[in-house]
C-alpha cells in the first residue's frame, strides 16, 4: 500500500512542476522569455552583421520592426522602415556581395521587458581586406525589441562606439 501512495505522490509532484515549467515557459509571467525568444533576438544580430557586411539590404532591413530607429554613434538617427530602406539603397549603390568586413557580435544580455525585450551586445568590426585583419571598431548595441506577427525585430538599437580612455 505504501508504494501504491508514493507513486500517487510522485505523480503529483511531477504533474505540478511540470504545470510551473510549462506556464513559465509559455509566459505565465507576463515577462518570460522563452529559450525560442532568446535564440529569435540572438538572430536579429546576425542578420543585421550579414546583411551589413554582404551588402544585403533585404536581409539588413529583416532585422528591424517598421517603426524602428537607429542612432547611431555621432548621436544622429534613422527612423522608421521607408527611411532606413532609403538609407540602405544610398550607402549600397546597387552593389552587393561581401564589403571586406565582419561584424562579431557576442556577449549578449537579454532581458524581458513589459512590451517586448531589451538586450546588450557587444560588437567588433574587422577589416578583413588587410592580413592580418585589423580591428577598425568596438563598442556596443543597446537594443529594444518587439515582437511582431513576423516574429522578434529591433525597435531601437543604439550604436555605442569605445573610445579611448585618457
Amino acid at each position: 500500500m505504501s508504494q501504491i501512495r508514493m507513486l500517487v505522490a510522485v505523480v503529483v509532484v511531477s504533474a505540478v512542476g511540470f504545470g510551473w515549467v510549462s506556464a513559465q515557459q509559455q509566459g505565465g509571467g507576463s515577462d518570460a522569455l522563452t529559450g525560442q525568444d532568446y535564440g529569435e533576438i540572438e538572430n536579429l544580430y546576425a542578420r543585421y552583421s550579414q546583411g551589413s557586411d554582404f551588402q544585403n539590404a533585404e536581409l539588413f532591413l529583416s532585422a528591424f520592426s517598421e517603426d524602428a530607429t537607429i542612432v547611431r554613434a555621432d548621436g544622429s538617427s534613422i527612423t522608421g522602415m521607408d527611411a532606413l530602406r532609403a538609407e540602405r539603397t544610398e550607402r549600397y549603390q546597387g552593389r552587393t556581395g561581401d564589403v571586406g568586413r565582419r561584424h562579431r557580435t557576442g556577449s549578449y544580455l537579454i532581458t524581458p521587458t513589459a512590451d517586448g525585450a531589451k538586450g546588450r551586445a557587444y560588437y567588433v568590426l574587422l577589416d578583413v581586406t588587410t592580413r592580418p585583419s585589423a580591428i577598425t571598431f568596438t563598442g556596443y548595441y543597446d537594443d529594444e525589441f518587439v515582437r511582431t506577427p513576423d516574429g522578434w525585430r529591433i525597435r531601437r538599437r543604439t550604436i555605442n562606439r569605445d573610445t579611448a580612455r585618457q
